[in-house]
């Protein structure tokens, strides 16, 4: 018997100012009828109606976050579960009588719709969200959520065949037969450029690697919708495998789904991707069902960014698909209504540029997932049968479907924590030296205010590509981005990974250079630059210098100040800007920052706090 599983959507919801403005407007325009009607049907002040819109317009600022092409008058089943549900996390649990008034309110705004003939959505649309009031459950009353996923009773045979044939599954098998016996990685874990090519045609993508010779972006570069004059055949340069999205996407979820192992220069097939090759029935399926719900979570959720577009879109995308698996499917032309102009500039009129670049990046990755074979596009937006069950585990974090028997066993793919590259499993170690002194290092992140520094013990015949590493754990940056070391100022000498492939001359090998080589003798430094695009300055210099001691750890650290920036928070001023945003609830963007800081209510950020001895345990485990 199938499953029925509840999806809650992930995608964190960005408070935005011309939602609420549209909604305020919207609701303003109705007032005057809904007080008539609410005093003849309610027998109550108008007062008492004014205060009921007040939950009704805190909830249409919510669909219209989720669904930003909508009007006042019309719902639909899916965005519609997602914002009230929303709306009621914001509620104390304990607090039932604002709980219930909440959803009362809720729901006499929608009977007044439909009263005064004011509804202009579906009939079918209204009747599927007046289920949700009336769901029955221990308490005969309403226990909202987003509208369950029914997976399909599939046999094995039905649901592999079914995952095996989407085009995702055909280019999963020609991605992992061209990796075979491994293929040449960068230091950060990327395919060369050499491979760029034959990798894309693995995937049916028209890519091909930059040389090194190139200075500048080639013509015609992809914009963050493509560029159309270069026409559907072109082929696309890129600097980096990252810079191919729908290819970065693939290698992540390989990762994930344990498929592949990076070392430090070689990519290759695990034991459990070689035996899915040959695999059939149950072995098969399972390894397929579990890419394919990492994949489809990644698609949706996977963009580690704060950029308030992609997490709307994350929204948004969440509650299409849901509805996609219902009897009562999206029509496509009211996805594709989600990239209409803003009429003429009046926020009543369509949605704003916010909402219209957060459209057309949902209906980028609807098209991608068809071509994939992931959706179904036609008159209306339609996940296949075999498929429903991973998009319900994808929305879910965890796959947990039925196996058809009520009796049988769940099968379950817990996502596991990868690291690419482990400096001390992977990254070939200096040796060590007991007369090597010790160096004492003070590490500034330039610009930094309050200032942010650490105060390191470091054995000088370290090298620099380790001492990279260090500096990563000491400031807590996840090594996503490129780096070098640098002496003499701009234009000076620079160090740094010569396998990253970026343009211009490489770099002197940072792996073949010692810390003692550029730092031997007090008030030497030395700059390391991290995140070429936020350009996280640190100043290296050399305090003091002392005697080696061949019992010593590899680094310790004895000191420093100040909690390090976020990562991709734009730099020292961005950092500055966004902190002063999230600590001043007058700043307009004061909800926004907060939410990708994920801070709770009521509380601050501590730029002052530091753990030493959390920094100096972490360092001990890194050789």
């Amino acid at each position: 018997m199938a499953k029925k599983t509840k999806s809650r959507p992930k995608a964190a919801r960005t408070s935005t100012s011309v939602s609420a403005l549209r909604a305020e407007r919207g609701i303003d325009a109705l007032t005057p009828a809904f007080v008539r009607w609410f005093e003849g049907t309610e027998g109550v002040p108008a007062g008492a109606a004014m205060v009921v819109l007040e939950p009704v317009k805190a909830f249409v600022t919510a669909y219209f976050e989720a669904s930003p092409a909508s009007e006042v008058t019309s719902f639909e089943p899916a965005p519609f579960a997602q914002a009230l549900d929303e709306l009621l996390d914001g509620v104390d649990e304990e607090d039932e009588e604002l709980l219930e008034f909440t959803v009362e309110s809720i729901h006499g705004y929608l009977e007044f719709l439909s009263e005064t003939e004011a509804w202009t959505g579906s009939a079918e649309d209204f009747d599927a969200i007046e289920d949700f009031f009336y769901e029955d459950d221990d308490e005969g009353g309403w226990k909202g959520g987003i509208p369950d996923i029914v997976v399909p009773d599939l046999t094995v045979a039905e649901e592999l065949a079914g995952l095996s044939g989407t085009a995702m599954g055909q280019r999963l098998d020609a991605l992992l037969r061209w990796v075979g016996t491994g293929k040449d990685v960068t230091s950060r874990g990327w395919l060369r450029m050499k491979d760029i090519e034959a990798a894309g045609a693995a995937l049916g993508l028209a890519v091909t690697g930059a040389k090194l010779s190139a200075h500048k972006a080639p013509e015609g570069q992809e914009t963050l919708f493509g560029d159309a004059a270069a026409g559907a055949n072109a082929v696309r340069t890129v600097k980096s495998m990252n810079d191919e999205p729908s290819m970065a996407l693939f290698w992540t979820a390989l990762q994930e789904t344990l498929l592949i192992e990076i070392g430090a220069t070689r990519v290759r097939l695990t034991p459990l991707a070689e035996r899915y090759l040959d695999a059939t029935g149950e072995e098969k399926l399972s390894v397929l069902r579990g890419f394919t719900t990492i994949f489809i979570e990644l698609a949706v959720n996977g963009e580690e960014t704060w950029n308030p577009w992609m997490l709307q879109a994350a929204a948004i995308e969440t509650a299409v698909l849901v509805a996609a698996t219902t009897d009562t499917p999206p029509a496509m032309d009211r996805i594709r209504s989600l990239m209409a102009p803003a009429g003429d500039g009046d926020v009543e009129d369509g949605p704003h540029l916010w909402d219209e670049i957060s459209g057309r990046i949902v209906l980028q990755r609807l098209e991608y997932l068809a071509e994939l074979g992931l959706v179904a596009m036609g008159t209306h937006l339609r996940v296949p049968p075999a498929v429903v069950g991973c998009v319900a585990a994808a929305l879910e974090e965890a796959l947990s479907i039925d196996d058809g028997f009520d009796d049988g066993p769940e099968i379950e793919l817990a996502r596991p924590e990868i690291r690419i590259i482990p400096p001390s499993e992977s990254r070939k170690q200096s040796k060590r030296d007991p007369q090597a002194p010790i160096l004492q290092l003070k590490v500034m992140l330039k610009g930094s205010k309050p200032p942010v520094w650490r105060r390191l013990l470091v054995r000088s015949e370290l090298t620099l590509a380790e001492f990279h590493h260090i500096l990563q754990a000491s400031f807590e940056w996840q090594d996503c981005h490129m780096h070098n070391f640098q002496v003499g100022g701009w234009g000076g000498t620079e160090y740094g990974p010569t396998d990253e492939e970026g343009l211009g001359d490489p770099p002197i090998d940072e792996a073949g250079v010692t810390v003692g080589e550029l730092l031997a003798n007090e008030g030497d430094s030395v700059t390391y630059t991290y995140d070429f695009g936020d350009n996280w300055e640190h100043s290296v210099a050399v305090e003091k210098v002392l005697p080696a001691d061949a019992g010593a750890r590899a680094v310790r650290c004895t000191g420093g100040r100040g909690a390090a920036p976020f990562e991709d928070s734009g730099g020292v001023w961005g950092w500055a800007a966004m902190v002063a945003a999230a600590n001043d609830p007058s700043h307009e963007e004061h909800e926004d920052f907060r939410d990708w800081l994920g801070l709770e209510r009521g509380e601050t950020l501590d730029l002052k706090g530091f753990d030493r001895d959390a920094l100096d345990e972490e360092l001990a485990g890194l050789f």
